[in-house]
């Protein structure tokens, strides 16, 4: 395994943010060597399917499959989706499951999530027992792409703490792509900007959203995120 994280020296504060909020983001997390290649990666090399929520299901379509469709067609696609959101639930970006058949530095950044030591790290801080395995996927959120409030804790799953490990460098607070947290009723709380080469923790029963990418923003907003799992 070539991806190698860096000495983590403040563990006791990490922990103290986990207990009283819930979230906490641990930064410079990834040694640079590993860090160049990944992000290199994901913006280059990776083929993302574009993900949204229509009539009621979950939908991936590529795109040259979309670049396919009358521009009328693509229109009222995109109209429907939007439509879907402002009633509450909705989403669209750019998504790339991980597994053992992915490009060799997005399958060595998830089996290092899977290690013992990062595993033991991640119980550690967050206060867990009994973590025993991560999942991913490679996200990217281009200028419109949003992710609606919600929760990650589903019935049957075994989700417990949720990661997003950001990758995009340079990243300015005013073209959206915020990790936006909220109160149960909507209120909105703590709204975290993109940092690159930080790894966010949260309960998956924080409600959140990532915010609408601004028309005029001059980059993509990528990330490698999931689930630490029991």
């Amino acid at each position: 395994m070539t991806i190698q994280i860096n000495d983590i020296l403040n563990m006791s504060e990490l922990k103290d943010e986990f207990l009283k909020n819930g979230i906490v983001r641990v930064f410079d997390f990834l040694e640079q060597t590993s860090l160049e290649k990944i992000s290199l990666s994901m913006e280059k090399n990776v083929s993302y399917v574009n993900a949204f929520f229509l009539e009621g299901q979950n939908r991936e379509v590529s795109d040259a499959e979309i670049q396919k469709l009358p521009v009328v067609t693509q229109q009222q696609l995109y109209k429907d989706i939007h439509e879907a959101a402002s009633r509450g639930t909705g989403f669209l970006y750019g998504r790339y499951k991980i597994d053992q058949d992915s490009l060799l530095d997005l399958k060595d950044t998830l089996q290092l999530l899977n290690s013992e030591s990062i595993l033991k790290l991640i119980n550690e801080i967050t206060g867990s027992c009994d973590l025993k395995s991560a999942d991913g996927q490679a996200t990217r959120f281009r200028r419109g792409d949003f992710l609606t409030r919600h929760i990650d804790n589903v019935p049957g799953e075994t989700r417990r703490i949720a990661y997003v490990l950001g990758l995009t460098p340079a990243w300015h607070p005013d073209w959206g792509g915020l990790l936006q947290l909220y109160e149960r009723d909507g209120t909105p709380t703590k709204s975290w900007s993109p940092v690159f080469n930080s790894l966010t923790l949260f309960d998956v029963d924080k409600v959140h959203s990532v915010t609408s990418i601004a028309p005029f923003a001059l980059k993509s907003r990528y990330s490698i995120t999931g689930w630490f799992r029991s």
